[in-house]
């Protein structure tokens, strides 16, 4: 499906390969509180295993609320949530695991195939207020209703991530005393103070939540938390493109007072003379429907990548170290999905890698060594001892493995917060030099065999004695094969 980039990832390095019973397939995001990962049972169940974050764990407090949590979240049982099936509060990672739905969020959905038409944000607002009455019915208000927390299914949405709701608001505003939820969809109250959060909370958002799938767009837009917080405090929701059907509907769960908001079930109410659709039929437009439906082939699972079998001496470009793991490589097999699934595929795989293989002899007997003019004596490197993976090119013959390139692990965070940076695509043995704001230029890591490095800024305070300053900071890596500085910027926030 054109437009799907596929909902998982590969594990990292740091990933862990198990939690609980399950094994890890792959990462299927990450949130405030931790990763979340697709794991499987040993009887083979998908399941979507969400883990805590390591500062969090060791708040004992937090460990407390989080399994209350869990055992208010045990008693959703609606038809459009998912479902809590596994959990560990005392776990040394906690962690907790709920039924895997394959399907895309409203946020991905809206952003491949555009707005929903007025039947279909209908068909999607009964469905999450019928989510809202199973929640609120085990005592929880989920607190942070979102398109990301919404997964459309053909026989209706999903709402997910809730049961967390006062172990994450603890954890908010502990780590960085912002309030819990996301500014764009949050209720005004909200904003204010957790004390004011109720049920009517979770409408507000919904209304929000129905703007955005009827529009493209959420009430507010702006950069930043403060921003945002303060357009909710003191202007009206953006309501431009909202259908007329649905201005009633949307503009009701958007009161600003809470006590004129409706209830989940009088939003079902006043949705349900509309719908009625024949069994089979589907409220979403076709583009939808495909990208749903791709989706429901169930998730696709990174394959590692083929590692040719090829002599010891062959050049270090096409040679893996002994035990090399392709599956621990966060590069491999993003590219490669479901190719392998086709018979005719994988003949061809076999044959191509047949071919490499005798490139590799090849260039081994008609092209100069890459490793010669590196200062060794007679111009090569000497051979490694068998067994141990080969020194990575260095110096002029280090060619770049793609467009060099850094990101930061996260975009903002608190002063405590270890900001890290992950480099991609710099040549493999070449020490990038490092750079915050306006302080001097210091040397920073090693660029690895297969590209890449990470750094974790200020970690060792190489460039200020403490915590960073709040406000935007802006970091750059250069090295010879990326003279024009790689730049990105965080945030630390109060």
């Amino acid at each position: 499906m054109a437009g799907r980039d596929g909902p998982l990832d590969p594990l990292e390095a740091r990933d862990p390969r198990t939690v609980g019973p399950y094994a890890l397939l792959g990462r299927l995001g990450a949130g405030s509180m931790g990763r979340v990962y697709l794991g499987r049972s040993a009887a083979g169940r998908l399941v979507a295993v969400k883990t805590i974050r390591a500062e969090l764990a060791r708040e004992a407090d937090f460990r407390i609320r989080f399994g209350h949590e869990i055992t208010a979240a045990r008693r959703v049982s609606g038809v459009y949530t998912a479902s809590v099936v596994a959990a560990e509060a005392d776990a040394e990672v906690p962690w907790l695991a709920t039924a895997y739905v394959p399907a895309p969020s409203l946020e991905r959905l809206v952003a491949a195939t555009g707005p929903l038409p007025v039947p279909a944000v209908r068909w999607l607002a009964a469905g999450c207020a019928e989510a809202l009455e199973s929640i609120h019915a085990a005592g929880l208000v989920h607190r942070d209703l979102k398109p990301s927390n919404v997964l459309v299914s053909l026989d209706g949405p999903r709402v997910i991530d809730f049961g967390l709701a006062h172990a994450r608001e603890r954890a908010r505003m502990t780590l960085s005393r912002v309030a819990v939820g996301t500014p764009a969809f949050m209720a005004p109250e909200q904003a204010q103070g957790s004390r004011e959060v109720t049920a009517a909370s979770d409408v507000y958002a919904l209304g929000a939540v129905l703007l955005f799938a009827a529009t493209g767009h959420g009430p507010y837009s702006g950069e930043g938390v403060l921003d945002l917080m303060a357009q909710l405090a003191t202007r009206t929701p953006n309501y431009g493109g909202l259908p007329l059907e649905l201005d009633a509907l949307v503009r009701g769960c958007m009161e600003r007072e809470a006590g004129r908001r409706p209830t989940p079930g009088e939003t079902v109410a006043a949705v349900s003379s509309h719908l009625g659709l024949e069994p089979g039929g589907s409220y979403l437009p076709q583009a939808a429907v495909a990208l749903v439906e791709d989706y429901g082939e169930g998730p696709r699972i990174p394959v590692p990548e083929p590692v040719p079998d090829v002599p010891e001496d062959a050049p270090p470009a096409v040679r893996r170290p002994r035990g090399h793991d392709s599956t621990q490589d966060p590069s491999s097999g993003s590219s490669v999905r479901t190719f392998l699934r086709e018979p005719r595929n994988r003949v061809m795989s076999v044959v191509g890698i047949g071919l490499i293989a005798v490139g590799a002899l090849l260039g081994r007997s008609f092209w100069p060594d890459a490793t010669a003019g590196n200062g060794t004596a007679g111009g090569h490197r000497p051979p490694a001892p068998r067994g141990d993976p080969p020194p990575p090119p260095s110096g002029e013959h280090a060619l770049p493995t793609g467009d060099p390139r850094i990101v930061v692990n996260q975009p903002r965070g608190d002063g405590r917060t270890v900001f890290v940076v992950h480099g991609t695509g710099w040549a493999p043995g070449e020490r990038v030099t490092v750079r915050l704001d306006h302080h001097p230029r210091r040397a920073g890591p090693v660029v690895d065999r297969k590209g890449t490095f990470n750094y974790a800024i200020n970690q060792a305070h190489e460039f200020v004695p403490g915590m960073l300053a709040i406000g935007t900071h802006v970091f750059s890596a250069s090295a010879g094969s990326r003279r024009a500085p790689a730049k990105a910027t965080f945030e630390v926030v109060p």
